[in-house]
Formats: C-alpha cells, structure tokens, sequence
C-alpha cells in the first residue's frame, strides 16, 4: 500500500545555516534584537496559527524597528534569503512520488510564505500538497494539526510518514499514530522513508 509522507520545510527541504536575518543591519537598518522584541516574541505565535495577519502586523511594528523599508520590501528580504532548498531533499521527492509515495509539506507557517513556497519556489511541482499552521489553525506539535493533515491527504493513519528536524514534532507524530522519523540533514530520504514504510 502507498504511503503519505507529511515533510517538514525549515530545517529539511530549506536549510538557511546562518539564519535568513543576519544580514538584516547592514541591508534593511533593522536590529535584529528589535525584530525580536517587537516582531517576533509578541506576534509570531498568533501569525503562524491564523489568527493575525502578517502584514498587517509588520505595518504596525515597523516604526518601532526604525527603518525607512516598506512591509512588502521586509518579506521580500525574508523571504528570498530564507530560500535555500536542498536538492537532494527535491530530487527524493521525485524519485518517491514516480514510486507511488504522496507528498505533502507539513510546516508551521503563515499565509503569505506558504504561497511564496508553493507558487515562487514552485513546490507545488514537486509535492502533492501542503498542509500549514496558518491554514489549520494549530501548529506542531498540537495533534490537532496531525488531524487536519490526515483530513487533507485522505490516508489512513498508519499509513502517514513524517519527516522533521524537530524531536518534539517527531514524539507527537508517533504518539497520534503516524511512523515518525527525525531528520539531521546526513540522511537519504528515500531510504528513510523506504525504512519507515516495511
């Protein structure tokens, strides 16, 4: 029987090793430990669950970060710089879906970015869909998320493989009934999921 492999972004088809805002200073004008302060901490958690709007939070917070560049210039800047796909992890995929295996992305991610991944990156060439915090309303490793992918992919529960760089997502997984398998970046994944799947 074909099985669904949910894979993890950040971390596993995207690796960006220095971090995507190293750079932030010296480009954009923007403290990093400003970002932090007045971006990430009191806003993320609600952005990546769908319940604020990522621009319109960055309007809000950009006079506090004191610089003169637009929302839409600052998620450009992220987003082209937070880019950086793994061909082996691509070429995988492909190898994996011309054998029978589903593909969905399975991330904690906003609106905006899930688009830019699927349309600009153009994974939604390389995988049969995505499933995304923003979207569901529940993040890893909140088992309601594993819910609302097993409703997308339309497999059964066993039949799932997750794939994620993240020991706490990896535990969830294998506590809501999913194969689970924790990704370092020095595996083949196709012999990973090959493994999971006997």
């Amino acid at each position: 029987m074909n099985k669904c492999l949910m894979l993890d972004v950040d971390g596993v088809i995207i690796n960006t090793p220095d971090g995507w805002e190293r750079d932030i200073e010296r480009d954009l004008g923007i403290d990093p430990k400003l970002l932090e302060t007045h971006f990430f901490i009191p806003h993320w958690p609600e952005i990546v669950e769908g319940t604020k709007a990522l621009r319109d939070v960055l309007e809000e917070c950009m006079p506090a970060l004191g610089s003169p560049v637009s929302p839409d210039d600052f998620l450009a800047y992220w987003f082209e710089r937070d880019s950086a796909i793994d061909p082996n992890v691509l070429a995988a995929c492909d190898r994996l879906r011309a054998g029978g295996t589903c593909i969905f992305l399975a991330t904690n991610q906003e609106h905006l970015r899930a688009d830019y991944l699927m349309a600009r990156l153009k994974l939604a060439d390389r995988v049969d869909g995505i499933v995304y915090s923003a979207a569901v309303g529940a993040k890893k490793p909140d088992p309601a998320f594993f819910k609302a992918a097993e409703a997308k992919s339309g497999f059964a529960r066993p039949d799932h493989i997750l794939v994620d760089d993240q020991l706490r997502n990896i535990e969830a997984a294998r506590a809501f009934g999913w194969s689970a398998l924790q990704w370092t970046g020095r595996e083949d994944l196709v012999q990973l999921v090959e493994t999971a799947g006997r």
